[in-house]
Parts: C-alpha cells; sequence; structure tokens
C-alpha cells in the first residue's frame, strides 16, 4: 500500500517528467523496431499488440523513474538494531518522540518558540499552546540539573542550561525527550547551533533514550534542519544523524528501531534508496 502512495505522489508531483521518461523510452522502442523492419525484412513488428506493448513498457518505464520510497531500514551490523528513515508526521508515530529545544528550554510562543518550529508544535499541540503545564513538567525533570542565569534575556526563561541537557514530558499519555540543541542569543531570542553542538546533544539524547525507550521506538526529526540553522544539505544532515546512532549503537544499544522521521518537503532532495544502500556498503 505504501508503495502505491509513493507512485501516486511521484506521478503527481511530476507529470511533466512522467510524459517525458514515457515518450523518450517509446521513441527509442519504435525505433529499434523500426530499424530491425528494415534491416531484417523476414521480422515484421506490427499491429496493435506490439503497439499496446511498447505503450505499456513506455509508461512502466516512466512510472519506475519517478516512483521514490517514502520508508527504508537500515540495519546495524552486529546488532538486532535498525534505524528506519521515514517521510511523515513526528506526531503520528508510535513510540517515544525526540523533540529539539534551546539551552532556556523557553516556552512562550513568538520570539522565543517559533510557533513553525517543532518545539512550538509540541506546545501547540500536547499543552495546548500554554506555557505553564509544559514549564511545570520541565521545572520538575530539571530540578537537579545546574544552570546559568541569564539577566540580559530579552524575553523568555532567563535559565541557562548546557546543550545536551534532556527533559521527558508527558502529554496525552504520550512521551516526548526534549533536549537542548541551540544556543540562544539573550537579545534577538535566534537561535544557533554547529555540527560540534550537534553531535554532543545527540550522544545525550541516546544517553537519556537508552533509559528511557524500553524496547519502544525512539522517533527524532532531521535533528538541525530548522531554526537552528546548521545549514548542512539534507543528504549531509540525514548521514550525520545516521552515522551518530549507528556509533552509540554499535557501543550500547539504545532501542530496536531508531526512526528518523522526515518531513514531506524534504522529499525531492532525497532517494531513500540512495541513502539505504550508501550505509549497507559500509
Amino acid at each position: 500500500m505504501n508503495s502505491i502512495g509513493d507512485l501516486g505522489r511521484g506521478l503527481l508531483r511530476s507529470p511533466a517528467k512522467v510524459a517525458g521518461y514515457a515518450f523518450s523510452s517509446f521513441s527509442m522502442i519504435f525505433t529499434v523496431i523500426k530499424a530491425l523492419n528494415h534491416f531484417a525484412p523476414q521480422i515484421q513488428i506490427e499491429g496493435a499488440f506490439p503497439l499496446l506493448s511498447t505503450l505499456l513498457i513506455s509508461i512502466g518505464f516512466a512510472l519506475k523513474k519517478v516512483w521514490k520510497p517514502s520508508k527504508v531500514e537500515i540495519c546495524v551490523a552486529t546488532c538486532a538494531s535498525k534505524i528506519e528513515v521515514v517521510f511523515g508526521d513526528i506526531f503520528e508515530q508510535d513510540g517515544i518522540r525526540a523533540i529539539a529545544v534551546n539551552e532556556f528550554f523557553d516556552s512562550k510562543l513568538g520570539k522565543p518558540v517559533s510557533d513553525r518550529s517543532l518545539h512550538g508544535m509540541l506546545i501547540q499541540k500536547c499543552f495546548g499552546g500554554h506555557a505553564e503545564p509544559f514549564d511545570k513538567q520541565v521545572s520538575a525533570e530539571l530540578a537537579q540539573e545546574p544552570f546559568e542565569v541569564v539577566h540580559e534575556k530579552f524575553e523568555g526563561k532567563n535559565q541557562q542550561y548546557k546543550i545536551g541537557t534532556t527533559a521527558v514530558l508527558v502529554a496525552n499519555s504520550d512521551r516526548y525527550i526534549v533536549f537542548a540543541l541551540a544556543h540562544t542569543d539573550p537579545q534577538t531570542c535566534k537561535a544557533s547551533a554547529d555540527v560540534t553542538m550537534m553531535w554532543n546533544a545527540l550522544n545525550m539524547l541516546w544517553a537519556r533514550a537508552r533509559i528511557e525507550c524500553g524496547g519502544h521506538p525512539l522517533n527524532l526529526p532531521l535533528v538541525g534542519s530548522g531554526l537552528s540553522g546548521l545549514g548542512l544539505p539534507t543528504r549531509d544532515l540525514l548521514n550525520l544523524l545516521i552515522l551518530s546512532a549507528i556509533t552509540v549503537t554499535k557501543a550500547s544499544e539504545i532501542t530496536t528501531k531508531i526512526r528518523i522521521v522526515l518531513h514531506r518537503d524534504r522529499f525531492d532532495d532525497l532517494d531513500l534508496r540512495e541513502v539505504k544502500k550508501h550505509w549497507e556498503e559500509k
């Protein structure tokens, strides 16, 4: 069923490409048939059946060219864990969901937390857009964590935690691991991160997930692709995530399945078959 859906999306997304591939394929087959008929007169290919066959082959070739899977699984060598890469909505996945936040664990929608970020969507979808229930759980989780007070913080919270700090939140019977990924400019509330920060934050996330998952899948987005702005191409960012997950999993298993959930707007940037091939050849 997923393959049919993927094929339908490919057809709707690139109808001109489908037509172009079909025409090219039909033209090539037609040229070969004409050449055979000309140079080998004893072989005569003509009539409705060859025409229909040529059309079906051409259309099939065109559809195969635009089809891309929306999910692949990568097996981690030496253990039973798998990494699944899937296009979809992280809030609809089963298991624990990991969401990156800034180092202040801000909760006020607006400048401190964009409503377009996953951090903002978490507050809207799971806490009704209200800061209080989010803050209550975060405060309880971080009660023993060290922090610094940033007095010049323009808006939002002023308690700054180290990158990689994690908190487990519960909403509507679902569990979320929120983890500090990005620095926030105290004056502008602009979040920023780099590859070193991301790698360190992921290591802390994996450690917390190993404790919390209990065999349930761990879901995380394409970390670093949002407003934190690492600036890496989609493929490089995904490979960095997979590398981190595999490196840690080989040392000590996190859970049976780590699922990286990509937003549909990244679909044209990636062919998951190439991603799977790259990692299974290593």
